[in-house]
C-alpha cells in the first residue's frame, strides 16, 4: 500500500513540475483571480442551501439547487486543479515529499483553514439556535437539506487550505529560462 502511495505522489509531482499551465497561473494576480472564482463557487454552494431552506420540499428547490450545484462543482474542479499547479502541489502532496519551506506553507494553510472552518461551524450552530423558535429544544430541518449541507461542508473543508495558500503565496522567482 505504501508503495502505491509513493508512486502516486511522485507521479503527481512530476505532472505538477512539467505542466505548461503552471506558468500561466503562478503569478499572484492570476492566482488571486482563481481564488476569488473558487470563493464565489463556494458561496454559490452555500446559497443553494438557503434555496433549499426557503423552498423545500418542491421541485423548484431541487431544480434550482442542482443547477447551482453543477455550476459550482464545475468551477471548483477547474479552479482546484489550476491552483494545485500554481502552488506546486503544496496542499495536494503528502508532507514527506515537500521541502521545509513547502511544509511550513502547508502547515500554515491547514491551520488557517481549520480556523475558518471553525468559524463556519460556529455560525451554523448560531443559525440553528436562531432557527429553533418558541423556546423549544427541537429543530425542524428539511431532510432535503442534510446531504447538500454535508457536501457543502466537505467542499469547504477540502478547498479552504488551497484557497488560503494560493492567496498568501508570493510571486515565484523568475525562471532562468526567461
Amino acid at each position: 500500500m505504501r508503495d502505491w502511495i509513493d508512486r502516486s505522489a511522485r507521479r503527481r509531482l512530476a505532472v505538477i513540475e512539467n505542466s505548461p499551465v503552471r506558468r500561466v497561473w503562478s503569478g499572484r494576480r492570476n492566482r488571486r483571480r482563481l481564488v476569488l472564482a473558487g470563493g464565489a463557487a463556494l458561496l454559490v454552494l452555500w446559497a443553494g442551501l438557503l434555496v433549499i431552506v426557503r423552498l423545500a420540499p418542491s421541485d423548484l428547490a431541487r431544480n434550482v439547487y442542482l443547477s447551482m450545484f453543477a455550476v459550482a462543482v464545475a468551477v471548483l474542479f477547474l479552479v482546484y486543479g489550476w491552483l494545485v499547479l500554481a502552488t506546486k502541489g503544496v496542499t495536494a502532496v503528502p508532507a514527506e515529499y515537500l521541502d521545509e519551506r513547502q511544509r511550513g506553507e502547508q502547515h500554515r494553510a491547514y491551520a488557517g483553514a481549520h480556523s475558518l472552518t471553525t468559524v463556519v461551524l460556529a455560525v451554523l450552530v448560531v443559525l440553528a439556535g436562531l432557527w429553533s423558535t418558541g423556546g423549544r429544544l427541537t429543530l425542524n430541518v428539511p431532510t432535503a437539506l442534510l446531504l447538500p449541507l454535508a457536501l457543502t461542508l466537505l467542499a469547504t473543508h477540502h478547498t479552504l487550505p488551497l484557497l488560503l495558500e494560493s492567496w498568501r503565496l508570493p510571486d515565484p522567482p523568475p525562471d532562468e529560462d526567461d
